[in-house]
């Protein structure tokens, strides 16, 4: 069977752009390395502290860790100690002097709360031992004349914490189903796997409007269903969050993705995500959210996509989120709907 056609075989690709973004994470890494030399010396402003602007937990995205104000603090690991078994292993294993007091505690879906409730990804990682399942049943994409079927994707995510700042991530758009069209039949399996890692370097520093900050970096496999393939796809982004006044929180990431569309020649292109989120009732958040060329995961790509959407948690262990994105150029699809559910474990 002749594979569905996918906009992300037919990517768009700038040098100029793709050099301008890879310098934009030169850039904000070597920015990294300045504020941890500002730091050594003493002249960094104080974090933020529990209940101080800055840090704010009760929205999907908030720092879980620092809560002592020292993020190097516990060299006598505590962790070694836990009560859970797997946060045990992974202290032996990957050892952090990070202050992982909130590794103790049980896990928490509000913090750091489910990355593919929108489009960018949180620079804040799961502290050691916390998994979250993220998983969206229903992902149904539009057909876009002449460029692509309807498209529907059951996604999933599985997030792992190392250490308090690194993070282990499983990806996939899992069971996906095209209508027919474009000359081909309907076609359907399951999407490639992808592998990824994100790193948190940085916590807001709210006086210096100084962003928290990380990093994530992905490879998509060929394993996968063959009509799905479309070769192996590496993506590099920076992660950034702000806190703005009236209690919204801005989340963006900016970076490159490959695309192996021909041969073993893989093309790169530049890709952009934002978010503009606010607590509206105890446990409800609203966000609107874009992209450029492709979302933080290599989901709905090629496209420059607008929307917007709901974050509601129930307690410390389950939240639901969905939203609707349109396109705002020809090659992207009328609608894409989402409507998922993430639990923390």
């Amino acid at each position: 069977m002749t594979p569905a056609r996918d906009l992300r075989s037919v990517p768009y690709r700038s040098p100029v752009a793709f050099s301008a973004a890879f310098g934009v994470v030169r850039i904000a890494t070597l920015a990294v390395a300045c504020l941890a030399a500002l730091e050594a010396d003493g002249q960094m402003p104080r974090r933020p502290q529990p209940g101080e602007r800055g840090f704010d937990a009760s929205v999907p995205g908030g720092n879980p860790r620092d809560l002592d104000g020292d993020p190097l603090a516990g060299d006598d690991d505590p962790d070694l100690d836990a009560d859970r078994a797997i946060t045990r292993l992974l202290a032996r294993w990957f050892p952090d002097p990070v202050d992982p007091s909130t590794s103790l505690e049980e896990p928490d879906i509000r913090e750091p709360g489910p990355d593919t409730a929108n489009f960018p990804n949180s620079p804040y990682t799961l502290p050691r031992g916390w998994v979250y399942l993220e998983t969206s049943p229903l992902m149904y994409t539009t057909s876009v004349r002449g460029l692509q079927t309807a498209t529907y994707n059951w996604e999933y995510l599985l997030r792992i914490g190392l250490t308090d700042r690194v993070e282990f991530r499983f990806f996939g758009n899992g069971l996906t189903a095209a209508a027919a069209g474009l000359g081909d039949g309907a076609t359907s399996g399951f999407s490639p796997l992808v592998f990824d890692t994100k790193i948190h370097f940085s916590d807001e520093v709210p006086e210096w409007f100084m962003p928290a900050t990380g990093m994530e970096v992905y490879v998509q496999t060929p394993w996968g269903s063959p009509a799905f393939d479309v070769g192996t796809q590496p993506g590099i982004m920076m992660l950034f969050r702000n806190s703005l006044p009236w209690g919204i929180e801005a989340e963006w990431n900016v970076g490159v993705v490959g695309d192996q569309a021909s041969g073993d020649a893989v093309g790169f292109t530049d890709a952009v995500q934002w978010a503009f989120q606010k607590k509206v009732a105890a446990e409800l958040t609203l966000f609107v959210q874009g992209f450029k060329n492709q979302a933080a995961l290599p989901r709905i790509a090629d496209q420059t996509v607008l929307g917007g959407g709901f974050i509601k948690t129930f307690g410390r262990r389950f939240a639901v989120f969905g939203s609707w994105n349109a396109a705002t150029d020809r090659a992207g699809p009328a609608s894409t709907f989402q409507l998922g559910g993430a639990g923390a474990f």
